[in-house]
C-alpha cells in the first residue's frame, strides 16, 4: 500500500514538472512572437534597461511584479497584451521570465 502511494506520488510530481516546463516553453514562444520586437527575450540575452531584457527583469523583479507590469504596463509604448491574452498565457509569460533568473 505504501509502495503504491509512493509510486502515485512520483508519477504526479513528474507530471507537474512536465506541465511546468510546458508553461515555460509556451511563455518563451509568446515572448518571441510578441515581445522580441523591443525586448531581448533570449535566456542568454545581455542585460539592458531601455527596454529591459527579460534576463534583467528576471533578476530584478519578483513574479508578482512581472505579472503586474504585463497587466498594467508603466509606459505607453508597451501594448496591453493582458487585454487579449487568453487562459494561462500571462502565467506562461511570468513562468518564462522568472525561469531566466536560474
Amino acid at each position: 500500500m505504501v509502495r503504491a502511494s509512493l509510486t502515485i506520488a512520483a508519477i504526479t510530481l513528474s507530471g507537474m514538472a512536465v506541465a511546468q516546463e510546458a508553461n515555460v516553453t509556451m511563455g518563451r514562444q509568446i515572448a518571441e512572437e510578441y515581445c522580441a520586437t523591443c525586448h531581448m527575450v533570449e535566456p542568454s540575452g545581455p542585460f539592458k534597461q531601455e527596454p529591459p531584457s527579460f534576463a534583467a527583469i528576471a533578476v530584478y523583479r519578483s513574479p508578482e511584479q512581472i505579472r503586474a507590469r504585463i497587466m498594467q504596463p508603466i509606459h505607453s509604448d508597451m501594448p496591453r497584451y493582458s487585454e487579449y491574452m487568453i487562459g494561462g498565457n500571462i502565467d506562461d509569460m511570468v513562468a518564462y521570465i522568472a525561469s531566466l533568473e536560474e
